[in-house]
């Protein structure tokens, strides 16, 4: 068991003693650290219900605390807030059995729940941007996250590889290129296994088809008609798409992959084609789907949130099927194939409205039940003029710009001596490409999920303040004090902690409370607070390293302090596999 729920369990104890109800105690960690270690609540509601002096119910529950030696001291604050501060030899004591398994002390639920996750989204046969690095890290720490807690988690790409976007690739490449076999439609052999293009062609063509459509509605009419042809099975056009799917599959793979991002699903839009048609078809009978002015709608109504909802266009006008379509039909087959309890769409914020017209017309049509819809968004990145960031020359950053800059900032801190200076040239440009991905996602986890933040080239790579390289550079140190003195990381019974320093006790509590990061993290869908728990943990260890010596202390004190090494690492790479962040074996 977890400190926080041995100390809740003794405080509900006492509460039962004393004749007082125990079903909630409020026990959490103390917003005062130098006047005690944990802080119990629940005096004040049990009074308001008795009409009852809260201080002296307190002063009672205190009374029964102090009579156990678990507890250094126990007091009573302001209106009846019960302080206590638990005593060292109980902290020591407890490491092994509390801290060294793979949860760090998290106890999980009995009753773990199934959950898909749907983030990345990138489209086909356009580069990843700017815009793709916050769903992609974030939705990895979320991932990472909930597998932590006990979760099985489904993560899914869900690629745009359906609709508009398609047609106009097949059309640019019709007009430049006609002679290919797959615009003749006599053509009855086997089309080309490699395709005639290259992902960079595809990247290049998809803005000057878009750019021709908006100036041409003839073009865009044949983009229409392509698209419509390709969703209905146009061999040739088929042939061409699949092309597109695995040219691009393989870059955003590999783009993804540097930037430690996988999942377990590669699906598409175009996934759900058939499923999508014949939920249109049975919407239709039921009365559930009506036309209105030539589109099909799903009348809304009020959301969950009392707002009133415009209706969800399924199709247009034109026999176009909308995204909220695809996604209701996605979300169908996701209930049929994984049951899930929960899915979760790590979105950007601005698709709010989008999500909740989706949400609204899932529970409406019988999909939900008890299944939670989640739309998990997110803020933009800024440059540090505040606005929406952007390359030196005012272009939109490639994911590639953003990867390849962290990187070069990491390098750069390397020649001008703060990071490497024992290092040769393969381990800093291996290590400062760990570096810089790693800075790179921490400055992005390390903020709030709905936050903007600035996206800082000269901090980012930063060896002070609440930076990756000060993360990566204090859990190196800690790996370090073990190598240089011949001793295995691998915790054992043996690892007992005496506290002797205030900065000894300080990080032993810190350990302590990751469970509780962990539970806020995952109830709220909140990787920065693991940031924020993995920065602390960083602090305390550096002042520890800072104040108790290792290397010319006595044996026992000795012993103790690379025990709590051991412990801090521990967690610290527990905290660090949780925001999908590589540690380097030195910087």
């Amino acid at each position: 068991m977890n400190l926080l729920n041995q100390i809740k369990e003794k405080v509900a104890t006492a509460f039962t003693a004393c004749g007082f109800d125990a079903s909630n105690t409020l026990v959490r960690l103390s917003d005062r650290p130098d006047m005690s270690d944990y802080q119990a609540n629940g005096a004040l509601p049990l009074a308001k219900a008795l009409k009852q002096n809260p201080r002296q119910i307190a002063e009672k529950i205190a009374e029964k605390l102090r009579a156990d030696s678990f507890f250094e001291s126990v007091s009573v604050d302001g209106p009846g807030f019960i302080n206590m501060r638990i005593s060292n030899s109980v902290l020591g004591e407890q490491a092994f059995d509390v801290l060294s398994n793979p949860e760090c002390g998290y106890e999980r639920p009995d009753m773990p729940k199934t959950v898909v996750l749907d983030y990345g989204g990138p489209n086909v046969a356009k580069a990843l941007h700017v815009g793709h690095l916050r769903p992609a890290v974030i939705g990895e720490a979320v991932k990472r996250i909930c597998r932590f807690v006990g979760d099985k988690v489904i993560a899914d790409v869900h690629l745009g590889d359906w609709g508009k976007p398609m047609g106009l690739l097949i059309t640019e490449l019709q007009d430049k290129r006609p002679d290919l076999p797959y615009f003749d439609d006599t053509f009855a052999g086997d089309y080309p296994t490699e395709a005639p293009f290259s992902s960079k062609d595809l990247e290049t063509m998809y803005p000057i088809a878009s750019a021709h459509a908006k100036e041409d509605e003839e073009y865009a009419a044949r983009a229409r008609e392509n698209t419509r042809l390709l969703q209905n099975g146009h061999r040739g056009y088929r042939a061409l798409w699949q092309h597109f799917i695995d040219l691009s599959v393989a870059d955003i793979k590999s783009l993804y992959g540097e930037l430690g991002v996988s999942f377990d699903l590669w699906r598409g839009e175009s996934h759900v084609h058939d499923r999508l048609q014949q939920m249109i078809v049975r919407l239709r009978q039921d009365g559930v789907l009506i036309p209105d002015q030539g589109a099909e709608i799903i009348p809304l109504g009020k959301a969950k949130s009392g707002n009133d909802l415009p209706p969800l266009i399924m199709v247009k006008s034109d026999g176009a099927v909308m995204y909220g379509a695809t996604d209701l039909a996605t979300i169908e087959e996701r209930v049929d194939e994984f049951h899930p309890d929960a899915i979760l769409y790590v979105v950007d914020a601005r698709q709010g409205l989008h999500f909740e017209q989706v949400f609204t017309a899932s529970s409406k049509i019988g999909l939900t039940g008890q299944m939670s819809l989640e739309h998990l968004g997110f803020g933009t990145i800024n440059g540090t003029d505040n606005k929406p960031y952007k390359t030196r020359d005012g272009g939109i950053p490639t994911l590639r710009y953003l990867i390849d800059t962290a990187v070069a900032a990491a390098r750069r801190k390397m020649e001008a001596g703060e990071m490497g200076r024992d290092l040769n040239e393969e381990e800093k440009a291996a290590i400062s490409k760990i570096v810089g991905v790693s800075a790179l996602k921490f400055a992005d986890l390390m903020n709030e999920r709905m936050k903007n933040y600035v996206f800082d080239e000269d901090k980012l790579t930063s060896t002070e303040g609440k930076t990756g390289p000060y993360i990566l550079y204090a859990i190196v140190r800690m790996k370090s004090v073990l190598e240089k003195l011949g001793v295995s990381a691998e915790l054992t019974p043996n690892d007992v902690i005496t506290i002797t320093t205030p900065a000894e006790r300080q990080l032993l509590l810190r350990l302590y409370a990751l469970p509780d990061s962990v539970q806020t993290a995952y109830d709220n869908r909140a990787p920065h607070v693991i940031a924020d728990y993995l920065f602390k943990l960083a602090q305390d260890f550096n002042l520890f390293y800072h104040d108790c010596p290792i290397k010319g202390a006595d044996e026992v004190t000795q012993k103790s302090r690379l025990a709590l090494t051991k412990y801090t690492l521990h967690l610290a790479m527990a905290c660090a596999d949780m925001l999908g962040l590589q540690i380097p074996d030195k910087m």
